[in-house]
């Protein structure tokens, strides 16, 4: 008797894995994200029907920092109870909020009330849960796949705002929310509930392992102390200049025209960065891929800071920070997913991206308060530059263990 063919754990990575991507990629595409991305099409015509200043509708939009709360709340209920039924609740809480919203949202508190709301249970739509099927699947391409889940992000962040523009333009901000409701309803919550396996939902969650969901000693944990400080340095570099970009390359001595098509230059970075990055992961130390992209955003500060009214310059420096932009959440979730045990992988991310957001808070805060005092981003890039450097000291210092044995696969007579 012939000996039985075994098929090569690469081939069964994807056999099933493709369905998991996909169907990963088009819940986050569909999630919540997309109302981070296209709030700023909701400012104007809010203000005008609420009576209130584009300011206070700001102060609004920050209210969705709830989902530092949220992301530990919810990455320890997928650990307990699988990705889909924490996707699908949550999924299905965001449409119902952004629904109330329009039927009863008529004052600035009502709306408060309602973006909070969004921003904590809106996590379960993002990334802490999306990539928690793919790091339980994957193994050798592992960064490949998550690079690939988050360019679905990016896609639908390109899409959804040449969608709502007549949308919000005929029907208001309410007409708009209800289209985001209705493509978190029409895309997402389908493309998880029958794309996904079911076998991918709950495979290595707390419950199935037998324990693992009430140990939070991670947090004494050497590696995961580096990671949140590199995380929250990172964010601190890079978020306050995220929203600061266009006024940034303004401030150069270019036209708004440029500014914008600086942050359409930033998007592509973060394009890139997503899937190169992820490739990157599989196939050379972390450690280095990491270093090598906190390296570039900082290379691209410092191209800012020594040159003055060169447009290939601040072209070419927008898309090295989008790199590092684009490439965080996938390097985040890898190094989590190496490191510690898959059966607390959303309580630990989840918990990583909450002190995220204490870097993000900063950089988004400081970059503004900076330029208010000096009249200048310089002395903000220069910081900036220095988080990105601290940032990489960290991230190189993480010990990551070698990869686990393949387990023998399933032989087929």
């Amino acid at each position: 008797m012939s000996e039985p063919f075994v098929a090569p754990r690469e081939e069964s990575e994807w056999t099933v894995g493709w369905r998991i991507v996909l169907g990963c990629a088009l819940g986050a595409g569909a999630g919540i994200v997309l109302l981070f991305f296209t709030f700023n099409m909701f400012v104007l015509p809010m203000a005008r029907e609420l009576g209130v200043t584009r300011g206070e509708i700001s102060s609004i939009q920050a209210l969705i920092v709830t989902g530092a709360l949220g992301a530990v709340v919810i990455g320890r209920a997928v650990d307990r109870f699988g990705f889909k039924p924490v996707y699908l609740t949550c999924a299905l809480i965001v449409i119902v909020g952004q629904i109330l919203s329009v039927s009863f949202g008529s004052t600035l508190t009502h709306m408060a009330i309602s973006v909070a709301i969004l921003g904590f249970f809106g996590v379960g739509t993002t990334g802490v849960v999306t990539t928690r099927p793919v790091n339980a699947h994957f193994r050798r391409y592992r960064g490949r796949a998550l690079g690939l889940v988050a360019t679905g992000v990016s896609v639908f962040a390109v899409i959804a705002p040449l969608v709502l523009a007549p949308i919000v333009e005929q029907y208001g901000w309410r007409g708009g929310f209800l289209a985001l409701a209705g493509f978190t309803a029409l895309v997402g919550i389908p493309a998880v509930l029958f794309i996904v396996p079911t076998s991918a939902s709950r495979a290595h969650t707390a419950v199935a392992m037998g324990g693992g969901g009430g140990d939070w000693s991670f947090l004494r944990n050497r590696d995961f102390i580096l990671m949140a400080a590199s995380l929250i340095a990172m964010g601190a570099a890079t978020a306050g200049f995220v929203g600061q970009l266009s006024p940034i390359v303004q401030e150069e001595g270019f036209s708004a025209a440029t500014g914008a098509l600086a942050v359409s230059v930033f998007a592509a970075g973060q394009f890139v960065g997503r899937l190169l990055g992820g490739w990157l992961l599989d196939t050379f130390r972390p450690q280095i891929v990491a270093l090598v992209f906190t390296v570039i955003p900082g290379s691209g500060f410092l191209l800012l800071l020594l040159t003055d009214q060169l447009l290939w310059a601040a072209i070419l420096a927008a898309a090295m920070i989008g790199l590092q932009q684009g490439i965080e959440v996938d390097l985040f979730a890898y190094f989590v997913a190496r490191r510690f045990p898959i059966a607390q992988y959303g309580t630990i991310y989840g918990a990583l991206h909450g002190f995220g957001w204490i870097g993000n808070a900063i950089g988004i805060v400081g970059v503004g308060r900076l330029h208010d005092a000096l009249g200048s981003y310089a002395f903000a890039q220069g910081l900036a530059m220095a988080a990105l450097t601290l940032g990489a000291v960290l991230v190189w210092a993480v010990r990551l263990p070698p990869l686990a044995p393949e387990p023998e696969q399933v032989r087929a007579g």
